[in-house]
């Protein structure tokens, strides 16, 4: 390759990860790889758990064999794709036919590598696909800069494209009184979402539609007057009313009365309410932000879920990735956590080892964040006192760890953890998974509510 043809170098080293069945073959290509730059390159024969080792990698650029046993090259753009759609793969192969090319961009390929390869190859590949990691970094902190300290924004953790594009489509439409619809299952963060999209902008006024009776939630809602039914001493102002001038958050909308959502349609509508009781509307204006933990249009389908509310609320509408969806924020959501109940629980942890981070990428998370915050939290409050890094088995069993059975490692080096700190330990975790209520820890634990204050102070009064 001439001076004048040579591609340009990239502007950093990239870490790469080589996935390829053959070991020379791996080993040759890591080789070039370096010799075009300071690269970190892993090498991965015969992988087993590629998302756990994206995870625990977290490459810029992947190369993957394209005919391989099991899981072949489409097969790794597919699992690639679902950690990072945005993550760069090179695919490549003895088999450079016109189709398996095809196939390969179709699949979501960045590029195609044929085998037998020089050095000239591998440094082209590696200059264009450099530059397109380059253009995305740059891209991420001009985004990073545009949102500045917003602290609604920044509590939507995560570095994926996903959340990247969900903090830009806020940022977008946050400025505007025209109602939304949240989707997403449940713990994936609407509330967050919510709190974002008001943006301090007059009161931020939130119910859980699913958590109120429906005999309660007209009342709660719209508020009464004095007297409209037994116990109505005095009027009250109902949400409603309270986020004039702001937000009203609905959580599980979807789980609203027939009745109300008549109300509620006409209250929309009309931008006036009549409290229960009263004889005369009142006019209101405020933002709608509504959330579901279900496609709201398949309860439109089914019959539970009126229509024309709908189309009310879907002024503009976005849907919350879950968590599977986006596993390369998983490590980044878990330090987080740990550092907050490191604080919280006065515990000398710092981190995650890497064998619990690859047990939490692997993991499915069907309730998404606050699951994987729980996770954390229990883990963090079992540590042993000594130790300033998580250990796998320290996560709850169906996570691979032993729950709080595995607090039961030496609470010091050279010593056995003694029958009080086991015990202290699950009564902690106890605690935890009641949300800090005493009295409902008390109950789960089969012991008294005097009880457990005198162990828990006798806890703090320890010397460690």
């Amino acid at each position: 390759m001439s001076a004048a043809a040579a591609p340009s170098p990239p502007e950093r080293a990239l870490s790469i990860l080589v996935v390829e069945d053959e070991p020379d073959v791996a080993a040759l290509l890591a080789r070039l790889i370096r010799a075009c730059g300071p690269h970190r390159v892993r090498q991965a024969v015969g992988v087993a758990d590629l998302p756990g080792l994206l995870a625990e990698a977290r490459p810029d650029l992947v190369f993957t064999d394209l005919m391989m046993p099991g899981l072949d090259g489409l097969g790794v753009i597919e699992a690639v794709r679902a950690f990072d759609a945005d993550l760069p793969v090179i695919v490549v192969s003895a088999y450079a036919t016109l189709d398996n090319a095809v196939a390969a961009v179709k699949a979501g390929a960045f590029d195609f590598l044929a085998k037998p390869f020089g050095l000239e190859a591998v440094e082209l590949a590696l200059a264009k696909a450099a530059r397109e990691v380059d253009n995305r970094a740059r891209q991420a902190e001009l985004c990073r800069q545009a949102l500045g300290r917003d602290g609604d924004l920044n509590a939507l953790l995560g570095d994926s494209p996903a959340m990247a594009r969900l903090r830009e489509w806020i940022a977008q439409v946050r400025g505007t009184r025209a109602n939304v619809l949240i989707e997403g299952e449940s713990g994936t963060g609407k509330e967050l979402v919510a709190r974002a999209l008001h943006a301090g902008q007059g009161p931020f006024v939130a119910l859980n539609m699913a958590a109120i009776p429906d005999d309660l939630a007209e009342a709660e809602l719209f508020g009464f007057v004095k007297g409209a039914f037994t116990g109505a001493a005095r009027d009250r102002p109902g949400l409603i009313r309270q986020a004039h001038g702001g937000s009203l958050f609905l959580d599980e909308v979807n789980a609203m009365s027939p009745l109300l959502q008549a109300k509620l349609l006409r209250v929309l509508q009309e931008k006036r309410l009549r409290p229960v009781g009263a004889d005369r509307d009142e006019a209101v204006d405020f933002r709608l932000l509504a959330a579901s933990n279900e496609p709201l249009e398949e309860a439109v389908a089914a019959g539970r879920f009126r229509r024309d509310l709908y189309h009310r609320l879907n002024v503009l509408a976005v849907r919350l990735p879950p968590l599977r969806e986006r596993r390369e924020d998983i490590a980044q959501l878990a330090e987080h956590f740990v550092h907050r109940y490191a604080r919280a629980h006065g515990r000398r942890v710092r981190r995650l080892s890497a064998e619990a981070l690859a047990a939490l990428a692997r993991a499915d998370w069907p309730g998404n964040v606050r699951e994987l915050e729980n996770a954390v939290e229990q883990a963090v409050i079992l540590c042993p006192e000594h130790l300033q890094e998580v250990p796998p088995e320290l996560l709850p069993a169906h996570l691979g760890g032993r729950g709080w059975l595995g607090a039961t490692p030496a609470a010091a080096p050279g010593r056995p953890a003694t029958l009080e700190e086991v015990e202290m330990r699950y009564i902690h975790a106890v605690l935890a998974q009641a949300g800090g209520n005493k009295s409902e820890a008390a109950r789960v634990l089969g012991i008294g509510y005097k009880t457990l204050l005198r162990k828990l102070n006798q806890s703090e009064e320890t010397p460690t």
